[in-house]
């Protein structure tokens, strides 16, 4: 296995990434996509899973303000996840010279993955989708509002470990965009409509931030789309659930 690692300037923000590359050439590529409060180290070992177990290359990196990446910009924009498909990934994928590629995203991750299929068909071949929200449902609202009054006492540290000082803003960011009332109705439900590549969502059965309701729509409404509610599995399946998931993937 090679692997390449490093940083890389995109609309002015230093983006840490790692790609694990096969031996042999034009073998495609398989970006993950954390979560809204995750980063590459929090991935543990599925892209060394998912690189072993298939014959995918896999790209992970830390979004705007994960991880070891930089600080986003000071205009970073509320309606991020949209941000981050039309710009960062993009511009990501043209520095590595990835003209096509899969996407596994999990969470604002597999909403991110839904965005960039819809908004760049030519560029993406396939998404795994793993609990993306594609509408914001009151479970996901009384979801957030739980954690966060319990952030200092229980999160705050574990975070510190993946994110160092950038903790707080990675939480209350992610936290308050989905509790302002201004995002109350966000959906991207128009844009799955624009997806055309084959599509795998899966959701938990127990998923605290979303009910089968996000599934639905993402049935309705994607042509090559395929469903499954996985049972008794909360809002982290390649955790909880990673047979079923590498099964599906």
């Amino acid at each position: 296995m090679k692997e390449q690692k490093g940083f890389l300037e995109i609309d002015g923000q230093s983006i840490y990434y790692e790609y694990f590359l096969k031996n042999f050439p034009n073998k495609a590529t398989i970006v993950l996509l954390h979560e809204g409060l995750g980063s590459v180290a929090q991935w543990k070992d599925i892209p060394q899973k998912i690189y072993q177990n298939t014959d995918y290359q896999v790209l992970v990196y830390d979004r705007s303000g994960y991880g070891i990446s930089s600080m986003p910009k000071a205009d970073y924009p509320s309606d991020y996840l949209r941000y981050e498909a039309q710009i960062m990934l993009p511009e990501l994928l043209n520095k590595l010279s990835i003209k096509k590629c899969a996407l596994f995203g999990h969470s604002d991750g597999a909403s991110i993955a839904l965005l960039f299929a819809a908004y760049f068909p030519q560029r993406c071949s396939y998404v795994f989708s793993e609990a993306a929200h594609v509408v914001i449902e009151d479970i996901s609202r009384q979801g957030i509002s739980r954690v966060r009054k319990i952030y200092t006492k229980k999160l705050q540290k574990p975070l510190q470990k993946y994110h160092g000082e950038k903790a707080d803003w990675v939480f209350y960011h992610w936290a308050d965009t989905w509790l302002h009332k201004d995002n109350h109705q966000w959906n991207m439900i128009e844009e799955l409509k624009n997806i055309s590549c084959p599509l795998v969502a899966i959701q938990g059965d127990k998923d605290e931030y979303g009910s089968p309701y996000q599934l639905a729509l993402i049935q309705d409404n994607c042509t090559l789309a395929q469903t499954h509610l996985l049972k008794d599995c909360g809002h982290i399946p390649h955790f909880e659930a990673w047979q079923q998931v590498e099964a599906l993937l």
